[in-house]
């Protein structure tokens, strides 16, 4: 819109600290790490948090491979054990004291004393051993019928070879080669890859053209707004893809409103940390992390006016971001074919977990299940252990910055032809671009990649190793001759002065010999001391940060990472900030994230422009709870 230029300064250590969830909300509200992941882990006495004393697998070995289940946790893991139970009830009966459970809401009442212990385990013993007895692909065809939180944790092989990739026509052929294809699939405009790599000065030609400045008309001097700002959201997403892809343009000027009702309440609001730890939907920092900056609105889709209403909203807004199950936004009125008739200029985007079209696009589940079933939980961790897979809800975090992509050049586009689209975001498709190069390795030398712990397939030393302190640990990595050298210098590694481990060839020849004497060097070393010695001697390493660590760090703080924003209900708090700075028009997290409903009437009146007797009626027909 300026026809002026910028720098964008992004911290890779901000951005990491994005993926951490809920994590960063433990130190302020509880005063500790999230529970599992502190010193406590060495003491045996920091387990994840579980539902009593019950027993639920999150890997199960099945008839012919390992899949992530969840079956707690949340209603969508709730459903997961009622429709393992009914699934079984099918071609055995249930014992009697069994089926006289609603296990729709078996957590609540377990919790509340009202389920007995014995009656759980044995349901959750059930479907865990009926659900073993299964083949990856009898699960998935499940899935697509009912809510059943199983994901297969696929390889490079199985990708290339899985049917809803192959439907929706993603691998592209390119130059003899198999590429993944596109991040996000838009309704006009189709994005690469288009073309092969380029050789090495295959674009020299490009450096010689002068460069075609904009049209003198196009620059606007003076103060600049925010890079969304103008733009209206109205945001019917929840939990993690979705709302960081609105919020994402929130912090840049853009007016979002965050839809939920009472009856129907963004998931984030029910998981921890509570402010004061007083469970309350109002005083969850996990939403309130993803949701800072917008407005919050209150919408009942469960009623026809909450329908309209909506639809209304839909009408005011530039864009609209869903994650709603493939086919629930056309059966609530709010499809892309009907709104877009009526809206030529609108933008949507709908993100799922398997994208819209295809036979297992009502396939559900959240960023871990996203993990394992885009490749990535396949080679996250140790050969000998069953997969780790990253933390937290890894796929949730890859996607809202492709989505923001996605959308902005729709917007651009938009800016010259006038007309709206359609994308269509997969949380497995984008996901996959993460593991490219062993996709590539796998479609072009045939190699399946698996996990490897800690080490690199292109240098050595590379790991995580224990220092003195509780769970304590420095990542290094010496990468070139130099480092290994300045590694050295230090006192680390003084039987291998041989030259020739200066080539990383014959570090990683001698791997295990070379971990092992890294391991010896740094036991009993101060981490924070260590960390910095390595550093000044230009050797990659840092302490392994926990949560509580991340509030005393000095780059974070330089960078004014945390924000503490006022909440109506849990009063100022902290939040992430952002991980990237604009120099002309720097982003900026505007407000607190709504309390349920907070900004009802501001949007109704001064965004909507209804009359009082039009919001008395649609209160009268519980379109605002």
């Amino acid at each position: 819109r300026s026809g002026m230029g910028q720098h964008l300064d992004v911290s890779m250590q901000s951005c990491m600290v994005w993926t951490l969830m809920h994590a960063t909300g433990f130190p302020p509200l509880e005063g500790i790490d999230p529970p599992g992941t502190g010193a406590e882990r060495a003491l045996g006495t920091g387990a994840a948090p579980s539902v009593g004393d019950l027993e639920l697998p999150s890997v199960l070995e099945v008839a012919d491979g390992l899949v992530a289940l969840t079956i707690g946790h949340g209603p969508a893991g709730w459903q997961t054990l009622a429709n393992t139970l009914a699934w079984i009830d099918e071609g055995q009966r249930l014992p009697d004291h069994v089926r006289a459970v609603d296990w729709y809401d078996w957590q609540n009442l377990y919790e509340r004393g009202e389920l007995p212990f014995d009656v759980a385990d044995e349901a959750i013993r059930l479907a865990v051993e009926f659900l073993a007895s299964k083949t990856k692909i009898e699960l998935v065809e499940r899935a697509v019928q009912v809510t059943l939180m199983v994901a297969p944790f696929n390889t490079a092989h199985d990708l290339f070879h899985d049917p809803q990739l192959r439907s929706r026509g993603y691998w592209r052929e390119i130059g003899g080669r198999t590429y993944p294809g596109p991040f996000a699939k838009l309704s006009r405009t189709s994005l690469g890859p288009h073309a092969p790599p380029p050789e090495p000065g295959e674009a020299n030609g490009l450096l010689r053209q002068p460069r075609e400045p904009l049209l003198p008309a196009a620059r606007q001097y003076g103060a600049r707004g925010r890079a969304f700002e103008g733009i209206k959201v109205a945001d019917f997403a929840w939990f993690g893809v979705g709302p960081l892809i609105s919020k994402g343009l929130a912090d840049h000027g853009a007016t979002v409103v965050h839809v939920e009702s009472a009856t129907r309440i963004d998931g984030t609001r029910l998981n921890p940390p509570f402010q004061d730890g007083i469970v309350d939907i109002n005083r969850a920092q996990f939403m309130a992390n993803y949701n800072s900056s917008k407005l919050g609105a209150s919408v009942n889709l469960g009623t026809p006016e909450g329908r309209t209403l909506a639809r209304r909203l839909c009408d005011w807004a530039d864009i609209v971001t869903l994650s709603f199950t493939p086919g629930v936004a056309d059966r609530l009125g709010l499809g892309w074919e009907e709104l877009s008739a009526d809206h030529p200029e609108l933008i949507m985007l709908s993100t799922s977990m398997r994208g819209e079209t295809g036979p297992l696009r009502t396939i559900s589940g959240f960023g871990s299940h996203g993990a394992a079933m885009a490749g990535i939980s396949a080679i996250t961790g140790w050969p000998d252990r069953d997969p780790a897979g990253p933390w937290g809800a890894y796929t949730d975090f890859i996607n809202p910055r492709y989505g923001i992509a996605a959308l902005a050049s729709a917007l651009f586009e938009r800016n010259r032809s006038g007309r709206g689209q359609y994308v269509d975001l997969s949380q497995v498709e984008t996901s996959i671009h993460f593991i490219e190069p062993l996709i590539l390795d796998y479609t072009v030398n045939g190699r399946v990649a698996g996990p490897v712990g800690h080490a690199s397939l292109t240098t050595c030393p590379h790991g995580v190793y224990a220092t003195a302190g509780l769970e304590r640990y420095v990542a290094i990595e010496a990468q070139t001759a130099e480092q290994w050298r300045a590694l050295r210098s230090l006192g680390a590694l003084p039987d291998h002065g041989d030259p020739r481990y200066e080539a990383a060839s014959a570090r990683l020849a001698d791997r295990e010999a070379i971990e092992a004497a890294m391991a010896e060097w740094c036991a009993g070393q101060d981490p924070w001391a260590l960390a910095e010695r390595l550093r000044d001697a230009r050797v990659p390493a840092s302490v392994c940060l926990r949560p509580l660590d991340l509030y005393e760090d000095a780059q974070l703080a330089h960078r004014g990472h945390f924000v503490t924003l006022d909440h109506s209900v849990m009063g100022p708090t902290p939040y992430d900030g952002l991980a990237t700075h604009f120099s002309a028009t720097p982003g900026l997290l505007s407000k607190a994230a709504p309390a349920l409903g907070e900004d009802t009437q501001y949007v109704l009146v001064e965004l909507l422009g209804l009359a009082p007797d039009e919001i008395a009626e649609l209160a009268a027909a519980d379109a605002l709870t």
